[in-house]
C-alpha cells in the first residue's frame, strides 16, 4: 500500500465549495450557517494508505491495449506474407508497387524492424502511409523477389536533416495518434511540431540567416500536421503556413530558391489556386502577379503543366470578379466559363503521350472505384492531371450555377447545361478512378532508372480537395458521391488525416443542396424540352 500524502480534513461540503472548514462535530459552522448538509468527514487513516491495486491494473490494461494497437499498425508493414498471391498491375512491364491480397502494401525503404521509440514509430508510420515509393525498373518484370524501391530526393534527405526529421515525426505521430486514439502520441507530436515551428519563426524574423530549402520543407510538414490534427473550428489552419511561405517569398533568397526548380514552383502555384477555391477569400498575391514568363526554365515535358496553371489562374481571376460583382451578367459569366472549358478540353486533347491516361477495369473492387482505375505513364504527370480534373469540375460548376440563374433560359442554354452535366460526371469518375493509383493500390509506370523526379508524397493529402469536388459536383453520379464518402472515411480512420473526416459533413450538406438545385433547374429546363 503506497503512501499518498495527507488529504484534506474538511467536510465534504466545504471541500466542494473550496472554503475553510472549522471541522466542528457533528456539523461544521459553515454548513450550519448556510443551511447545507454537511456530508461528514473522511476516514483519514484509510485515505493515507489506500489500496489502489485495481486502479493500477486498469491503467496497465489501457496502456497495454494502446501499445498493442501501435504494434499491430506497424506489424502490417514489418511482416510480408509470401504465401499470399502477388498481383502486378498490367499498366507497366517495368514493375509496380506490390499488392498482396487482401491488402495494399506501401513498402517502406526503412528496414522492417520494430522501432525502438515513439519517435521512430512516427517516422515509420509516415513513410508507410504518406511517402511516395515506386519499384525501380528490373530486367525481369515478372520476378516475385522483393523489389528495390526508388523514393523522392526530399524523403532521402530526412535522415540527414534533424529539423526535417523531427517535423516528419510530428506528422507521423499525430496521424498514428488519430488511428490508435493514444493521446501520448499526440503530445510527443506537438513537441516536435513546436520545434519545427520555432525554426520557421526564426526564419521569418531573420530570413538572411535561414536555409530557404530547409524552411520550405518544414512549412510543407507543418501544413500536413495541421491537416492531420485539423481542429473542428480551424479546418483550414494549414492555410496559415502557406501564407507564411508567401511572406518569405518576398525575400530574394527564398524566391530564388523556389524558382531554381520548375516543379516545386508549379506545385506552389497549384496549391495557391486550391487555397483560393477552398477559402473563398481574396486572391493570393502570387496569382494576381502571375505571368507565364515567370517560369524561365521549362522542359518540353513540363510545358503542359505551365499551360494548365495559366488557364486555372486566369479562371480564378474570373471567378473572383464574378463573386464580387453585385451586378454581374449570368449569361456572360456562363459564356466566359464555357470558353475556359473549351480551352481545357483542347489542353487534354493535345497532351503528349507521356501524359496520357487510360481508364481500366479490375476485379478488385476493394481498392478501386467500383472496379475502375486510371493507368498513368508518369507519377508527376498524374499529380498535375488531378489538378486538371478538379479544375475543370469547378469550371463546369460555375457554368451550371449561372445557367440556372439565367433570367431567360433557351434551348441553347439547355444544351449547355446538359453538356456541363455530362462533363462533370466524366471528371468525377476520373477523380475517383485515379484515387487507386494516387493512394498506391496500383502503381504508375516507373521513370527511367536514376531519375530523381518523384514527388515526395503519395496522393493522400492532395486527393482531399479533388475528392470533395468529385463527390459534390452537380453532375456527379450517386455512385461517385457514395464512394467519395467511404474513401474520406477510410483516409481519416486508417491514415489518421482528420481533415478527411471533417470534410464529410460539409460534403453531405453540399450534395443535398445540389440535389435541390438540380430539381429546380430540371423543372425550368423541362418546359423547354
Amino acid at each position: 500500500m503506497p503512501f499518498y500524502g495527507r488529504p484534506s480534513k474538511n467536510c465534504e461540503s466545504c471541500r466542494i465549495r473550496r472554503i475553510k472548514c472549522d471541522r466542528i462535530e457533528p456539523v461544521c459552522s459553515q454548513c450550519k450557517r448556510a443551511g447545507k448538509p454537511c456530508g461528514g468527514y473522511r476516514d483519514i487513516p484509510a485515505l493515507l494508505f489506500r489500496d489502489e491495486n485495481d486502479k493500477t491494473v486498469q491503467r496497465s490494461v489501457v496502456a497495454k491495449s494502446k501499445s498493442e494497437a501501435r504494434r499491430k499498425l506497424l506489424d502490417e508493414f514489418a511482416e510480408v506474407n509470401y504465401d499470399r498471391p502477388v498481383h502486378m498491375s498490367k499498366s507497366s512491364r517495368l514493375g509496380l508497387i506490390v499488392r498482396r491480397d487482401p491488402e495494399v502494401f506501401w513498402i517502406s525503404a526503412i528496414p522492417a524492424v520494430m522501432p525502438s521509440s515513439l519517435e521512430d514509430q512516427g517516422l515509420k508510420f509516415f513513410f508507410n502511409r504518406f511517402a511516395t515509393s515506386i519499384q525501380k525498373a528490373t530486367k525481369n518484370p515478372i520476378s516475385l523477389e522483393m523489389p528495390e524501391l526508388e523514393m523522392s530526393p526530399l524523403m532521402a534527405t530526412i535522415p540527414n536533416e534533424l529539423p526535417l526529421r523531427d517535423a516528419v515525426m510530428a506528422v507521423g505521430l499525430a496521424a498514428m495518434s488519430n488511428v490508435t486514439h493514444d493521446h501520448s502520441l499526440l503530445q510527443a507530436a506537438r513537441v516536435k511540431y513546436l520545434a519545427a515551428l520555432n525554426i520557421v519563426r526564426a526564419a521569418v524574423e531573420n530570413p538572411q540567416r535561414a536555409n530557404p530549402v530547409l524552411i520550405f520543407k518544414l512549412i510543407l510538414m507543418l501544413s500536413l500536421f495541421e491537416m492531420v490534427c485539423c481542429p473542428s473550428r480551424q479546418v483550414d489552419s494549414w492555410v496559415v503556413h502557406l501564407d507564411g511561405m508567401a511572406a518569405l517569398l518576398k525575400q530574394a533568397s527564398f524566391s530564388k530558391a523556389l524558382n531554381a526548380d520548375t516543379r516545386p514552383q508549379l506545385q506552389y502555384l497549384f496549391i495557391s489556386i486550391v487555397r483560393y477555391f477552398m477559402v473563398q477569400g481574396d486572391l493570393p498575391s502570387v496569382l494576381i502577379t502571375w505571368s507565364p514568363d515567370r517560369i524561365s526554365t521549362v522542359t518540353p515535358f513540363e510545358e503542359p503543366a505551365v499551360d494548365l496553371v495559366d488557364i486555372l489562374i486566369r479562371f480564378a481571376k474570373l471567378h473572383y470578379t464574378a463573386r464580387n460583382d453585385p451586378d454581374l451578367d449570368h449569361g456572360a459569366i456562363a459564356s466566359s466559363a464555357a470558353s475556359f472549358d473549351t480551352e481545357l478540353d483542347e489542353w487534354e486533347k493535345n497532351l503528349p503521350d507521356k501524359w496520357a491516361f487510360t481508364l481500366s477495369e479490375s476485379k478488385d473492387h476493394q481498392h478501386t472505384f467500383n472496379g475502375k482505375y486510371l493507368i498513368y505513364n508518369d507519377v508527376w504527370a498524374s499529380r498535375i492531371l488531378n489538378n486538371y480534373f478538379w479544375g475543370r469540375l469547378v469550371v463546369n460548376e460555375i457554368i451550371l450555377k449561372h445557367l440556372a440563374s439565367h433570367p431567360s433560359p433557351t434551348r441553347r442554354t439547355l444544351q449547355q447545361r446538359q453538356r456541363a452535366l455530362e462533363t462533370s460526371s466524366r471528371l468525377s469518375i476520373n477523380v475517383c478512378a485515379g484515387a487507386a493509383s494516387h493512394m498506391g493500390a496500383f502503381g504508375n509506370m516507373t521513370p527511367a532508372t536514376g531519375d530523381a523526379r518523384l514527388p515526395p508524397l503519395n496522393g493522400a493529402f492532395t486527393l482531399l480537395f479533388p475528392l470533395t469536388m468529385a463527390g459534390g459536383a452537380a453532375g456527379a453520379p450517386d455512385e461517385a458521391y457514395e464512394w467519395v464518402i467511404q474513401t474520406l472515411q477510410r483516409i481519416g480512420e486508417t491514415m489518421g488525416i482528420q481533415r478527411a473526416l471533417q470534410l464529410i459533413p460539409a460534403l453531405k450538406e453540399i450534395r443535398e443542396k445540389r440535389r435541390d438545385q438540380n430539381l429546380e433547374a430540371d423543372e425550368v429546363f423541362a418546359r423547354l424540352g
